[in-house]
């Protein structure tokens, strides 16, 4: 699992929105250095990833004994115009060899009933409720809540783990989550409860006469629902069958007489008359549709025609105006050539040209002008001609196929109405109908009602039937009860025994696993290489016996404080480990209240091993100088929470503390 970015909004100290890119750079840069003086939000960074991650199982820092709703309202920035915050982390998962990316989105709002949250889950960018529904079973995929304590921690907090008591407590938790034993345990309890409750059982009294009599009252109750029966499918046979046979054939000569169109004569008359009506309507478009232009797209021809002598008319026209213009301007031509000394043949040729060019012209000009069309009836003929006329007779022809379709219906309509049949024709067969629909209506309310018994006795049998069976299964179950209830006993017991050896069998076989890596991550730890030799976990009590040089058992109290706290940390580390998963590991304050040469330890030895991505929040008096000079090559980003005394919030930046703020 890598976590890529965590998005806050006006989460604690942090005012508005705020992202953190948390990807390492490089497989050999693990770490995030994240700098911040004291009540400058570094707490508050791993309380986001604990609640973003968790929501109500988060173990946060500062909530103590409050409620969910509370903790949330108490979250909001104190300085928000809003009343509103949220979480966003994102992070990437690979199962199976596929990495899939997440997006959890968990924002809550102050109200007058408390806080009211949403929470969201993106995958690959598209939103899953399902996984959003049962995230608190789906987290233990990705991040288990019951071993986050041992990636996710405050460095000045883990010294008290070196304790006999809270070191015994932090292993016990962390085998028995690592290795599933809380359900091994949750089994015994089970066993436990359900022996108690088969010990408090007693044997019931015989029933033998309570059984005989519901047995009686079976057999009664059978009797008058089957003759309940009988009597409804006699009804249904002899009466109802015969009067819908005879209702059958009164409407079949009902039909045929026209006593359909009949029922239905005012709505045939009104679409008759409505026809009619649209008929007219349609004549009358005809006719306001055939006072204009329509008329014209018989004469196409003719305006062909006519187009094309009013083109030639034009041509005589300008031949006649260019006539005089041309003769002036052929003479200044052909003077120009001479004055210019150009060839006589050249001059000659073009004077020829000249004057069969005008005398061309001229004839043209003389022929007789007739129809002589003035510039808006030619632009009108054009119009026709270039669509009007078509645009016409498509709607002329679309009018027409419309004004057939309505007197089509029109004729079925008129049709219709005359096959309409008098009411003297219909009114005998209309009575007898409704005397046989009348006596049907009554013939079912009677068979319904007979129903509406039947399924009550049948209800009551299948009552008396569940409650005789119940009580013939409990005076059968009572004549073996006692045997059963000794052979389970003795059963259960011998399941909880073998239980119990399970389960120490599966903690002394992985105890020993355990104690080689939290003893090879304290001896990679320690100044002094030969402090401890060895150590060992009681399989019983979880207890920690630390062994020196002589072999012999060294108490933890004779530790120095740096330590203990390196012992603290070898035991969430080799607890980390023991897991097998790949989980990103977040230390507030990591190198506490080390020495300096345990804390050079921590920075070359722990630090940049401690998980493929390594998330630290540090003071200005921990990581800088030589310390931050050694971590150095491993970092591969670093922020710094600059917090803002006079706006009572912090904001992220990019760049770890500078030198003046880390001396």
């Amino acid at each position: 699992m890598i976590l890529d970015e965590i998005t806050f909004h006006n989460f604690g100290l942090y005012e508005g929105t705020q992202s953190v890119e948390l990807t390492p750079t490089a497989p050999d840069k693990p770490i995030v250095l994240i700098g911040g003086l004291n009540g400058g939000g570094k707490t508050t960074f791993l309380d986001a990833l604990q609640l973003g991650l968790f929501g109500p199982h988060a173990k946060s820092s500062n909530r103590g004994s409050l409620a969910y709703q509370e903790y949330l309202s108490r979250c909001i920035h104190c300085g928000a115009k809003t009343s509103e915050a949220g979480i966003e982390i994102r992070f990437r998962h690979t199962a199976q060899g596929k990495e899939d990316s997440y997006k959890l989105r968990r924002f809550w709002k102050r109200s007058g009933n408390g806080c009211k949250e949403q929470f969201e889950v993106l995958k690959n960018g598209e939103s899953e409720p399902s996984l959003a529904d049962n995230w608190a079973t789906q987290v233990e995929e990705f991040f288990p809540a019951n071993i986050a304590h041992l990636f996710l921690f405050d460095g000045e907090q883990v010294e008290a783990y070196a304790s006999q008591q809270d070191s015994s407590a932090l292993i016990g938790a962390a085998i028995q989550n690592l290795l599933g034993l809380d359900m091994v345990d949750q089994l015994e309890k089970d066993l436990q409860v359900y022996e108690r409750r088969k010990r408090s059982e007693s044997k019931d009294d015989s029933r033998h006469t309570e059984i005989t009599a519901a047995q009686d009252n079976v057999r009664d109750l059978r009797r008058r629902l089957d003759a309940l029966k009988q009597e409804r499918a006699s009804l249904q046979t002899h009466r109802i069958d015969k009067q819908q046979s005879a209702l059958s054939k009164v409407e079949e000569k009902y039909r045929k007489v026209g006593g359909t169109l009949y029922d239905q004569r005012e709505a045939i008359e009104k679409k008759w008359s409505d026809a009619v009506q649209i008929v007219k309507d349609g004549e009358n478009a005809l006719r306001d549709f055939a006072a204009g232009a329509a008329p014209l797209v018989l004469t196409r021809t003719l305006l062909d025609s006519a187009e094309s002598r009013d083109r030639h008319e034009e041509e005589c026209r300008r031949a006649r105006e260019l006539s005089a213009a041309l003769k002036d301007r052929d003479k200044a031509a052909l003077k120009h050539l001479r004055c210019q000394s150009a060839d006589k043949t050249i001059v000659d040729a073009l004077k020829s040209f000249f004057d069969a060019d005008r005398s061309e012209r001229e004839k043209l000009g003389k022929e007789e002008t007739v129809l002589d069309i003035t510039p808006e009836v030619r632009s009108d003929l054009h119009a026709l001609l270039r669509g009007d006329l078509d645009k016409l007779a498509r709607e002329a022809d679309k009018l027409l196929r419309l004004q057939d379709m309505r007197r089509s219906d029109e004729e079925q309509a008129r049709i219709e109405h005359e096959n309409i049949p008098n009411a003297d024709i219909v009114e005998k067969l209309t009575q007898e109908r409704n005397e046989i629909r009348a006596d049907i209506a009554e013939l079912e309310v009677m068979h319904a009602a007979m129903g509406q018994d039947i399924d009550r006795q049948q209800r009551e049998l299948e009552r008396r039937e569940q409650s005789l069976a119940r009580m013939l299964a409990a005076d059968i179950k009572e004549k073996g009860r006692r045997d059963d209830r000794s052979r389970i006993l003795h059963h259960s017991s011998k399941v909880r025994r073998t239980l119990g050896a399970f389960r120490r069998a599966v903690i002394e076989r992985h105890v020993r696993r355990i104690e080689q890596l939290v003893l090879e991550s304290y001896q990679q730890l320690l100044r002094k290489s030969g402090l401890i030799t060895r150590l060992s976990i009681d399989p019983e009590n979880y207890a920690l016996t630390l062994y020196g040089r002589d072999d012999q058992p060294l108490s933890a109290e004779r530790l120095s404080a740096g330590e203990r706290q390196l012992l603290a940390i070898a035991l969430l580390w080799g607890l980390a480990k023991a897991s097998g998963r790949p989980l990103p590991t977040a230390i507030d304050t990591p190198l506490g209240r080390l020495d300096s040469g345990h804390r050079m330890h921590l920075v070359e030895r722990y630090l940049p091993f401690a998980s493929h991505q390594v998330l630290l929040l540090s003071t200005d008096e921990e990581i800088a100088g030589e310390y931050l000079e050694r971590l150095g090559p491993w970092i591969g980003r670093t922020y710094q929470l600059a917090y803002d005394d006079a706006a009572g919030a912090t904001r992220v930046a990019t760049g770890y503390l500078s030198s003046k703020a880390a001396a």
